[in-house]
C-alpha cells in the first residue's frame, strides 16, 4: 500500500510525549553494545504503531500500489485488528498492546505482556497505539530523546509532512489568525473541577463523559448543533446570564470540551453555568444538595437526545436513526425470552438498554460476572402466563439477554437501598471485583451453548471508567477513576488529580462502571 497526505483532514494531533524521561534501565542498556540494535528494533516497531495509529489515520489517504485504489478506513481497522493482536489470548484490548523491543513478541499489557517480560527478562515493549517505549521493571512509559527523534520521524513519514498543511490566499489568512495550537498540558484534558458545595456528582461524571473518547469524537464533530442552535452564540460568547430560553446542555458541554483541551490554566475549573443550566431543565437538580451521580448521567443523556431532536428538525435532517451522542455512544438493546411451562414454546420482546443495574445484596455477587449471571439467570414468573402459542394459562420463566451491546456499556451497582416502611434509605458497602476487561459473549442472545469458543472478541469490553461513591447515603461524595489514551489511570477528586496504579483501581468499592469496545 501507499501512503499520501490527506490536505482535506484536520492537522495531525500534537506530539504531547518529548516531556517524558529515560528510566536508569534504559540509559543503561544504551550505554552497552545493544545501543544499535534497540534504536534499529525500535525504528521498525515504531513504524507500524504509527501507521496504524487511529489518530493518524484520519490524517492519511492509503491506496493500493497495484491499481491506486483507495482502501477504506473499515479496512484498515480491520488490518491493525488483524495485525496487532495478542499472540496468547488474540485480544486487542483497547490500545494496550505491546510489542516486545528484544523479540518478535506482541502480547496484551494485563497478562501476557508482563508475563513474557518476566519469563524472559525482557523489560522493554513499545506501546502499539503511540509508539512509546514502556519499561515492566519500572511499570511506566519511558521516552529518550533520540528514540522520540525516531518516533516523529515515523510519524512526519506516515503524513507526509512535519507541519500542518498550507492554504492559499484569504483562507491560509483565516486559519492563522483563528488557529491556536493547544498545549501538551491542555490536549490531555487533565483538569479539575472546583466543587461549589456537594456538586462532586456532577463533577465525577463530567470527567467520565470528558475523556470518553466517543463522546470527545461526537462533541468535537458537531457541527450540526453548533450551526443550527440559537444557544450556541449565547454560551460561546462567555456571557454567565442563563435562562430558562436560553439553556442548552449540548452548548454548555461543547463549550466545557473547549475550555478542558485548549485551556492553558492549571487552576481548577468552575461549573456555575452548568449548575444554572441544569436547574433550568430540570427543578430536582436546584440547589446545592447532594443528588445522585447515576441521576444525574441519566438526565445528561436525555438532553443529549432532546437536544438533537430539536435541533435535527430545525435543520430538516431525519431523526431516525437517532444519531446524537447519548444513543451512538450508549444505546443498546435488551431482549426477554418468556419460556412456557406447558408447551414450551417461547416470546421474545426487545426493549431499548443505555445501561445496566445490577443488584449487588446477594452475598455470592462478588464479581461483575456473579452480578450479570444473577440478571440473566432464568427465573420463574410470579403470576400466571397466557401463553400465545398454547393459550393455556401455566406457569413460566423468563430470561434476559443483550441482544445489541453499545460500544460503551455502563453498569450501576445497586449500592443504595430504599425501606419504604420506615422512610430510610441504606448503603451496601460491600466489595464486588469489576475485572479490567470483561467478556459478555455468554451474556448475548446469540450465544451458543454448545461452541467451543467462550470468547467472541467483539463482546470483550475495557473497563476505562468508575465513579464510587465513598461516606454515607445522604452525606457521601464522588470521585472517579479514568483512564487516559495512554493507558495511565488517574483520580479525579474534584479539583485534584492524582495518577492511580492499578492494583488502587481493582480495590475501588465501584458505583457506576464505563466499559469500552475493545475493537473500536
Amino acid at each position: 500500500m501507499a501512503t499520501t497526505y490527506n490536505p482535506q483532514q484536520r492537522t495531525p494531533p500534537p506530539d504531547n510525549f518529548g516531556h517524558i524521561q529515560p528510566c536508569t534501565h534504559l540509559t543503561s542498556v544504551l550505554e552497552t553494545k545493544a545501543h544499535d540494535t534497540v534504536m534499529a528494533t525500535y525504528r521498525q516497531a515504531v513504524a507500524v504503531s504509527i501507521a496504524i495509529n487511529p489518530l493518524l489515520l484520519k490524517h492519511v489517504v492509503y491506496t493500493l500500489k497495484k491499481d491506486g485504489l483507495l482502501v477504506p478506513q473499515a479496512k484498515l481497522s480491520e488490518y491493525k485488528s488483524q495485525m496487532l493482536l495478542c499472540g496468547e489470548c488474540q485480544l486487542c484490548n483497547f490500545y494496550l498492546v505491546f510489542i516486545c523491543l528484544q523479540c518478535p513478541h506482541v502480547g496484551c499489557y494485563h497478562e501476557h505482556a508482563l508475563k513474557h517480560a518476566k519469563d524472559h527478562n525482557h523489560m522493554f515493549a513499545i506501546d502499539s497505539h503511540n509508539g512509546l517505549l514502556f519499561c515492566f521493571q519500572c511499570g511506566d512509559y519511558i521516552n529518550h530523546a533520540t528514540l522520540n527523534r525516531i518516533r516523529l520521524g515515523a510519524v512526519a513519514n506516515c503524513v507526509g509532512t512535519d507541519s500542518p498543511p498550507e492554504t492559499e490566499g484569504e483562507d491560509a489568512e483565516s486559519v492563522a489568525a483563528n488557529y491556536v495550537k493547544p498545549s501538551s498540558h491542555a490536549v490531555q484534558g487533565l483538569k479539575g473541577i472546583v466543587n461549589l458545595g456537594s456538586t462532586c456528582y456532577m463533577s465525577s461524571i463530567l470527567q467520565t463523559m470528558l475523556h470518553n473518547p466517543l463522546v470527545r469524537f461526537q462533541f468535537f464533530n458537531n457541527d450540526l448543533h453548533y450551526f443550527n442552535c440559537a444557544s450556541q452564540s449565547h454560551y460561546h460568547s462567555g456571557d454567565d446570564q442563563i435562562d430558562e430560553s436560553s439553556a442548552c446542555i449540548t452548548c454548555l458541554m461543547d463549550t466545557i470540551f473547549k475550555e478542558f483541551f485548549t485551556s492553558t490554566s492549571h487552576e481548577g475549573a468552575g461549573i456555575t453555568n452548568l449548575l444554572m443550566t441544569a436547574w433550568y431543565k430540570n427543578q430536582l437538580l436546584a440547589g446545592f444538595q447532594e443528588q445522585d451521580a447515576h441521576e444525574f448521567w441519566q438526565f445528561l443523556l436525555n438532553e443529549f437526545h432532546s437536544d438533537y431532536e430539536r435541533v435535527a428538525r430545525k435543520a430538516g435532517v431525519a431523526t431516525e436513526p437517532c444519531k446524537c451522542v447519548a444513543h451512538a455512544t450508549f444505546s443498546g438493546q435488551l431482549e426477554s425470552s418468556v419460556a412456557c411451562g406447558n408447551c414450551g414454546a417461547v416470546t421474545k420482546t426487545v426493549d431499548p438498554l443505555v445501561d445496566l443495574s445490577l443488584e449487588v445484596h446477594n452475598l455470592n455477587n462478588r464479581s461483575i460476572y456473579d452480578c450479570l449471571d444473577q440478571f440473566t439467570h432464568n427465573e420463574a414468573l410470579d403470576v400466571k402466563y397466557k401463553c400465545q402459542s398454547c393459550l393455556e394459562e401455566t406457569k413460566a420463566h423468563r430470561s434476559l439477554r443483550l441482544k445489541k451491546i453499545p460500544p460503551v456499556l455502563s453498569i450501576q451497582l445497586k449500592r443504595f437501598k430504599h425501606n419504604f416502611a420506615n422512610d430510610t434509605a441504606s448503603k451496601i458497602d460491600v466489595d464486588v471485583d469489576a475485572p479490567f476487561f470483561l467478556n459478555l459473549t455468554k451474556y448475548a442472545s446469540d450465544f451458543n451453548e454448545e461452541s467451543l469458543d467462550p470468547i467472541d472478541s467483539n463482546k470483550v469490553y475495557e473497563l476505562f471508567a468508575v465513579i464510587n461513591h465513598t461516606g454515607l447515603v445522604n452525606t457521601g461524595h464522588y470521585i472517579a477513576l479514568i483512564k487516559n489514551s495512554t493507558g495511565q489511570w488517574f483520580k479525579f477528586d474534584d479539583s485534584v488529580i492524582s495518577h492511580v496504579s492499578h492494583d488502587e483501581v481493582k480495590a475501588t468499592k465501584a458505583y457506576l462502571l464505563f466499559y469500552i469496545a475493545h475493537n473500536i
